[in-house]
C-alpha cells in the first residue's frame, strides 16, 4: 500500500477488494482501510437493491433529491433580534439558548426527501463549550501580557488540547442532529485528529504554507469520514492534488484582483491630490480603500476555494449505496459574499438574517442526494444495530464552535 488515504477504492473488482481486506495492515493504512471497507458496503448495498429490483421488477434507477430550505428571512428575524437582545441583556450567557433556538429553526427548515432535519441539542453544554473557550482566550491574552517563554508555552498548550476539543464538538454537533427520526453520530479518534488535524497544520506552518491545502484535505476528511447516520459511516476521499490546484489558482486570482483595486485606488488618490483635497480626506479615503480593497479580495478568494473544495469534498462523499452530488459554483457564491458584506454595512448589520438564509440557501440548492434504493429501506437497516445515546451521554459533551 502507498501513502495512507491515497487509494480509490472504487475502480477495483470485487474480487481485488477481498484480496485488498486480506492483505492491508490496518494500523498503518487506517485511512485506506476505512475506504476499503466503506466501499465493499457500499458494493453490498448496491447488490441487495439489485436484488430486490430484479425480484419487484423496478428498475433500479438513481434517484435524486435537492435539499428544500424554507426558511423565511422576516421569520427568522424576529427570532434572531430576540436573540440579540437577551444575549446583551445577559452579559452573553443567553448565547448558548440563542443558538439551540437559531438551529432549531433552520433544521427544521432544511428538508430532503420530504422529511426535515432536528435538532436536539442541550444549551447548558454548549454554554459549557464557550466558557471553556474563553478561559482559554483568557489564558492566552494573559500569557500575552506575561512574557513572550508564556505565550509560546501556552500556544503549545492549546495546540496539544485543540484536536480533542474538536472530536468532543464534533460528538456533541452529530448526536443532537437528526432526520427521519435517526440520529447522526461521530466516531471519536483522538489518534487520528492529532496526526491528521494538528500534524499537518504544524507541517503547513512549518513550510510557510505551502502545505496548508493538505491540512486543509485532512481536516475535511476527518470529520466526513468519521460522521455516521446511525450505524452506517459516511466515506469520503478527497483528491489531494485538487486543494493544492484550488489553492494556488486562489492566490492567482487574489494578485489579480488586487492588482486591478490597487490601479483603481491610486487613481482615486492622485484625483484628490490633484483637486487639492486636505491630507486628512485623502488619508480617511486611502485607509477606506484598502480596508474595502482587502474585503473584495478576501470574498471573491474564499468564494473560488470555497465553492471548489466543497465540490471536491461533497462529489466523493457516500453514504452506504448513496451518494452525494455538488454543483456549486464560485461566481454565485463571490455575489453573495460582496453583496451581503455590502448591506451589513449599509443595515449597521440588520440585514444578518437576510445574509444568513441566502447563503444557507444557496448552499443546499448545490447539492443532491442521490439515492440508490429505497431510502426507507435504508433508515430501518441503519437504525437496527444502533442503541439511543441517553441525554447524559449528551450532556456531557462539549460544544465548542471551530468552523467545520
Amino acid at each position: 500500500m502507498a501513502t495512507d488515504g491515497e487509494i480509490d477504492f472504487r475502480s477495483f473488482t470485487r474480487e481485488q477488494l477481498d484480496e485488498a481486506l486480506e492483505r492491508i495492515d490496518r494500523e498503518r493504512f487506517p485511512l485506506n482501510y476505512q475506504a476499503l471497507t466503506a466501499e465493499i458496503e457500499r458494493r453490498k448495498w448496491e447488490a441487495e437493491v439489485a436484488a430486490r429490483a430484479g425480484i419487484t421488477g423496478e428498475a433500479s434507477v438513481p434517484v435524486r433529491y435537492r435539499p428544500e430550505f424554507t426558511a423565511d428571512p422576516k421569520e427568522y428575524f424576529r427570532i434572531w433580534i430576540v436573540n440579540l437582545a437577551l444575549t446583551i441583556v445577559t452579559l452573553g450567557i443567553y448565547s448558548a439558548w440563542a443558538k439551540v433556538r437559531k438551529l432549531r429553526y433552520f433544521y427544521g427548515c432544511t428538508v430532503v426527501a420530504g422529511s426535515a432535519f432536528g435538532y436536539h441539542g442541550d444549551p447548558r453544554a454548549i454554554l459549557r463549550g464557550r466558557l471553556i473557550a474563553a478561559a482559554l482566550a483568557g489564558t492566552y491574552l494573559l500569557a500575552r501580557q506575561t512574557s513572550t517563554l508564556a505565550t509560546f508555552i501556552v500556544l503549545g498548550l492549546l495546540a496539544l488540547v485543540t484536536p480533542w476539543l474538536v472530536v468532543k464538538s464534533r460528538m456533541f454537533a452529530l448526536r443532537v442532529t437528526s432526520w427521519r427520526g435517526l440520529r447522526f453520530d461521530f466516531s471519536p479518534d483522538y489518534r487520528g485528529a492529532y496526526r491528521q488535524l494538528l500534524g499537518w497544520l504544524i507541517l503547513g506552518i512549518a513550510t510557510a504554507g505551502l502545505l496548508m491545502p493538505r491540512f486543509s484535505r485532512e481536516r475535511y476528511q476527518f470529520i466526513v469520514s468519521r460522521s455516521r447516520y446511525g450505524a452506517t459511516a459516511f466515506d469520503c476521499n478527497p483528491g489531494v492534488g485538487r486543494f493544492f490546484k484550488t489553492a494556488f489558482a486562489g492566490m492567482g486570482l487574489a494578485l489579480v484582483v488586487g492588482f486591478f483595486l490597487g490601479i483603481l485606488l491610486a487613481v482615486v488618490v492622485a484625483g484628490l491630490n490633484a483637486a487639492q483635497a486636505s491630507p486628512a480626506v485623502t488619508r480617511v479615503v486611502t485607509m477606506a480603500g484598502v480596508a474595502v480593497m482587502y474585503a473584495v479580495i478576501l470574498s471573491v478568494v474564499h468564494g473560488y476555494v470555497q465553492a471548489r473544495n466543497l465540490n471536491e469534498v461533497f462529489g466523493t462523499t457516500s453514504l452506504g449505496p448513496h451518494r452525494v452530488v455538488s454543483d456549486l459554483r464560485a461566481t454565485p457564491l463571490i455575489s453573495i459574499y460582496l453583496t451581503n458584506l455590502l448591506a451589513m454595512v449599509f443595515t449597521l448589520g440588520l440585514y444578518t438574517p437576510w445574509a444568513q438564509i441566502r447563503m444557507v440557501r444557496y448552499r443546499l440548492e448545490g447539492l443532491e442526494l442521490e439515492a440508490h434504493g429505497s431510502l426507507d429501506d435504508f433508515v430501518a437497516a441503519a437504525a437496527a444495530p444502533v442503541p439511543a445515546a441517553t441525554g447524559e451521554e449528551i450532556s456531557s459533551l462539549l460544544d465548542v464552535d471551530f468552523g467545520f
